[in-house]
C-alpha cells in the first residue's frame, strides 16, 4: 500500500476499513481523545477519512478527516491518535503535519480541528502544533459544542 502522505519518518496510508476497536493501542488513543482514562473509544463519523500513522514499519496511530466540515470548503481533523505505548516522539505532530501538506498541495480547504474542553492534553498539543483556538470560522461563530475549535496560526507553505 502506497503512502498518502509522509513526513519525517512517519507515513500515512488511508484505510477507510480501519476499526479501531479491533486494536487495543488505537482504542485507547481515540478514548483518551476524549479524557485520559476513558476506556470506551467513541466512534469515527461516517465518511471520514481513516489513515493508518505508521513508523519504522509499525503501526503506531491512526488519523481521521473529514472534508466540508463543518462547513463546505474546510477539512476537520477529526483524530490524531497515537497509541499509548508509542507517545513522547512527535509522532502525532509529524502525522499532522503530513496531512496538512498533502492536502495543501491537493488544494483541499483549510484544516480544522476540535478538542473536547476535557482533553487538556489535547488543547496542550493544538496549541505546540501551532494552532491556535477561535471562536469563529471564516465568519461564522465555530460551534458550541462541549469543545475548543482550532485553526493553524500560519499556514504552512505545501512541499512536493
Amino acid at each position: 500500500m502506497r503512502a498518502w502522505a509522509s513526513n519525517d519518518g512517519v507515513s500515512l496510508l488511508r484505510d477507510d476499513a480501519l476499526d479501531p476497536a479491533a486494536h487495543e493501542g488505537l482504542r485507547q488513543a481515540l478514548a483518551d481523545g476524549l479524557e485520559r482514562g476513558l476506556s470506551e473509544a467513541p466512534d469515527l463519523p461516517a465518511g471520514s477519512e481513516r489513515y493508518l500513522v505508521r513508523a519504522g514499519g509499525e503501526t503506531v496511530g491512526l488519523l481521521a478527516l473529514c472534508r466540508d466540515c463543518p462547513r463546505p470548503g474546510l477539512v476537520a481533523l477529526i483524530a490524531v491518535a497515537i497509541d499509548p505505548l508509542m507517545r513522547g516522539s512527535s509522532l502525532g505532530a509529524r502525522a499532522l503535519i503530513a496531512a496538512e501538506r498533502r492536502l495543501a498541495r491537493e488544494g483541499a480547504g483549510e484544516l480544522v480541528t476540535r478538542v473536547p474542553k476535557t482533553n487538556g492534553r489535547g488543547l496542550y498539543f493544538m496549541l505546540r502544533a501551532g494552532y491556535s483556538p477561535v471562536t469563529d470560522i471564516d465568519g461564522e461563530r465555530s460551534p458550541d459544542d462541549g469543545a475548543t475549535w482550532f485553526r493553524r496560526i500560519s499556514a504552512l507553505t505545501p512541499v512536493d
